[in-house]
């Protein structure tokens, strides 16, 4: 198996309106997940394989229920990068799709009933609170931190994508998502996060 390790930039956005009630073991506010995950891989490896400055991102749509119970079930679909090179993307797939451990092994083990893997043009900007994503015509989102009293970035824990677990808490100003009649919505106004992430199977 190889060693793999990723840090760089993520964004999400949910149909929870105001936070994400998978981090409590609770259901989701619908009673379901429909969410868009994104990734800006500054800096990475997969073995020998160079993954920094590519993108990818998750498309999700489960089950009824708690989110992270055994029986629940997703049907998710994994965006590449399309700059990415043949190696580079079978890297990703590998990673993402849970084939060589880390945080995605157990979870595509329990829960992925049915992936994809599509691949287009990718753009991921992060300016100050402000981050904007867009794959092709698949995703548009926008996202913006949510400051507190005092003033400062909220956040919420224990979140998995993250070594000190803790994820700046934001919400979408606009989420749509077109894809085919499964991954189809527009969630804008919705809870979302941002963070430096870090991930890896060492």
């Amino acid at each position: 198996m190889e060693t793999w390790k990723l840090s760089g930039e993520y964004a999400e956005a949910c149909n929870c309106d105001v936070a994400c009630q998978c981090i409590m073991l609770e259901p989701p506010d619908d009673d379901f997940c429909t969410a868009a995950l994104a990734w800006n891989i500054t800096s990475g490896k997969y073995g020998d394989v160079d993954l920094s400055g590519r993108k990818a991102a998750f498309l999700i749509s489960s089950d009824e229920g708690v989110f992270f119970d055994p029986s629940t079930q997703y049907d998710v679909v994994l965006l590449v990068d399309e700059e990415a090179s043949e190696e580079e993307r079978a890297a990703l797939e590998d990673i993402y799709l849970g084939r060589t451990g880390g945080i995605f092994a157990p979870v595509a083990d329990t829960h992925f009933r049915s992936t994809e893997v599509a691949t287009g043009p990718v753009e991921f900007e992060r300016d100050g609170d402000t981050t904007r994503v867009s794959f092709g015509d698949d995703i548009a989102m926008e996202v913006v931190e949510r400051v507190g009293f005092n003033q400062e970035a909220a956040t919420i824990s224990p979140h998995p994508f993250t070594s000190s677990g803790v994820m700046n808490v934001a919400k979408s100003t606009s989420a749509t998502v077109s894809y085919n009649d499964r991954f189809d919505w527009d969630l804008g106004g919705n809870n979302a996060f941002v963070c430096d992430f870090e991930l890896t199977n060492a």
